[in-house]
């Protein structure tokens, strides 16, 4: 039976991915004279930089992690405030509550992102609990954030549907035993997705009643 909804943030509620991929691209053109492709950007999507950095080094390409994130947090500030929640976000939340169900947020994100955008867009009332990078000793592809969004709900593994739009989130959820609904973005379409239990191209496209009456 199905008991918690557990949802990614970055990319599956707010289309935060294909904003970070582009200020990305513009750094390493700008500073690095690379062009830094899809396929290696997806190395830290729903996870870190740091993964994608190291294979950089590797190429002889270096990158000073602290003038990186000086350089592009502001556009990424300023990019992603104006940015609306995603189609079929809020009808997706609204029908799991009004059906009963607990709902999660399980990010690779700090607290503060995904606070100030749930409240800038009206969504936060949706949510029983938030847990985010700074709840959890590793970060996905580890099952870590499922885990204690799952322990928070009082739910087993069994009774939690994950939705995530990352290689590394569906790796965590099946890493933490759970099914994992898959609604990959722009960037993230790219990627080759194995093992999930469902894919939707929109949350739009899922009908909660019938979720929860086929899980």
């Amino acid at each position: 039976m199905l008991k918690t909804i557990i949802m990614d943030f970055d990319g599956l509620i707010v289309d935060t991915e294909n904003v970070w991929y582009h200020i990305f691209k513009e750094w390493f053109q700008k500073y690095k004279g690379y062009d830094l492709s899809v396929m290696e950007f997806l190395k830290c999507v729903g996870s870190n930089s740091e993964d994608l950095f190291r294979e950089l080094d590797g190429k002889g390409i270096h990158v000073d992690r602290e003038q990186f994130s000086h350089d592009t947090t502001e556009s990424f500030i300023e990019a992603s405030s104006i940015l609306p929640a995603k189609e079929g976000v809020e009808t997706f939340l609204r029908k799991s509550k009004e059906n009963g169900l607990f709902v999660a947020l399980a990010t690779s994100s700090g607290k503060k992102k995904p606070t100030v955008h749930l409240n800038r867009l009206g969504l936060m009332k949706y949510f029983d609990f938030l847990v985010t990078a700074e709840d959890v000793e590793h970060i996905k592809p580890a099952p870590d954030l499922f885990l204690a969004a799952a322990e928070k709900t009082e739910a087993a593994p069994q009774e939690c549907l994950v939705v995530e739009d990352s290689l590394n989130g569906l790796k965590a959820g099946l890493n933490a035993k759970m099914r994992v609904l898959v609604v990959p973005n722009e960037v993230t379409r790219h990627c080759a997705f194995e093992g999930q239990y469902r894919i939707e191209n929109s949350l739009a496209d899922v009908d909660v009643r019938e979720l929860i009456e086929n899980f």
